[in-house]
């Protein structure tokens, strides 16, 4: 091993359920409930066409496929005398339905767990480089805000009548060249993405989790009025307890961040996290080494907005950021015109349901062995 290369054991703790997608749906053709096992089958639909081949309903079932919105697999097996024993072999895999044995009233569409090859959940390092990443941003402009100022102006006084979703993109962009492209390599531009340096930073791809670490969890939308709001949208989670497990790679040459200050870097952001946002849902500080992983975990946790202009003036940026990207009908009916009034912006925290307890969606401790 080159002596400049230091290698690190690392491990996320999921502590709350955790969604990394596929940006694949399993629509309601493709599992059915178990009853008896509280569980969703999930099957392959190529193999299941096969065994409908072989049972001369190969017809009905292209029908059902093709021309008929309304009916789960479900339905359409009872309604087909299709016996569950039948297709056994078709089935890709069971899921645990957590808290949403209600299932059998509406189905809809799950969001899919990342999978390897071999069909094992697992998450992509450059899902957790991406968080870092921003996390090491926020980390950056709370020990030089003033160098972000003029980024800071911009984000702040930008107006449009019509929205325009490269609006923040753009500054923030221009913040991450500033802070990471440092290298200089001759012969490019700055902005080249050979001069970042946190290309020196190389996380691994986890490794295999078990698919008895996924659970089904339904979004719900927590307001900071105390009520909750669930949304018919399911996805495959990480259950709490599960242990991701990688390695972090750090070419001492050209990236300035150790694992000591990375983990500096997840403190100050949570708690920057914390004051600006959490509290204001009347939740609990986070230990230090909180992270927060995946879809649904939220908009302030993927932003540095707060970072940039902290709890009271966040609220208002926030608020013209929503107010200059979204369609204005958008922008009205996820209630973003009162987030001043509440305090906070966004003024929902993602959420879901285990075991009749609220969890915050994506809350992960982050642990780096033998620093």
């Amino acid at each position: 091993m080159k002596e400049y290369l230091k290698v690190y054991k690392a491990k996320i703790l999921v502590m709350s359920p955790t969604f990394v997608g596929s940006g694949k749906d399993i629509s309601k053709k493709e599992y059915r409930l178990s009853t008896e096992t509280q569980k969703v089958v999930i099957y392959d639909p190529a193999k299941f066409y096969q065994i409908m081949k072989k049972a001369g309903k190969v017809s009905q079932y292209e029908d059902f496929l093709m021309n008929d919105s309304r009916t789960d697999l479900e339905t359409w097996m009872r309604d087909n005398r299709i016996g569950i024993s039948s297709v056994d072999e078709a089935i890709r895999y069971t899921v645990s339905c957590g808290d949403r044995m209600e299932l059998g009233k509406s189905k809809v569409q799950i969001m899919e767990f990342a999978k390897d090859p071999y069909g094992l959940p697992y998450v992509p390092g450059s899902s957790i480089k991406g968080m870092l990443r921003t996390i090491l941003l926020g980390y950056e402009i709370s020990q030089n805000p003033k160098k972000y100022n003029q980024q800071a102006e911009q984000i702040k006084r930008f107006h449009n009548d019509r929205p325009d979703r490269k609006y923040y993109r753009r500054e923030t962009n221009d913040i991450e060249i500033s802070t990471f492209n440092t290298l200089n390599r001759e012969g490019s531009k700055i902005e080249n993405a050979v001069n970042d340096n946190l290309q020196g930073l190389v996380i691994s791809d986890s490794k295999p989790l078990k698919l008895e670490d996924l659970v089904l969890c339904q979004k719900i939308e927590y307001h900071t009025n105390d009520e909750e709001k669930p949304l018919n949208i399911l996805r495959e989670c990480l259950r709490s307890g599960t242990y991701i497990e990688f390695t972090i790679t750090i070419d001492t040459q050209t990236c300035p961040y150790d694992a000591d200050k990375i983990m500096d870097a997840i403190k100050v952001f949570n708690d920057m996290y914390y004051d600006c946002f959490l509290s204001k849902f009347n939740s609990k500080k986070r230990p230090e080494d909180t992270v927060y992983l995946g879809g649904g975990a939220g908009f302030v946790s993927k932003t540095i907005i707060y970072s940039l202009f902290g709890a009271e003036e966040g609220v208002e940026v926030a608020e013209n950021v929503f107010k200059n990207t979204l369609n204005r009908d958008v922008f009205i009916s996820h209630g973003h015109k009162n987030d001043s009034r509440y305090g906070v912006s966004p003024h929902i925290l993602k959420c879901t349901r285990m075991n009749g307890k609220r969890f915050q969606m994506g809350m992960c401790r982050f642990i780096i062995e033998d620093r």
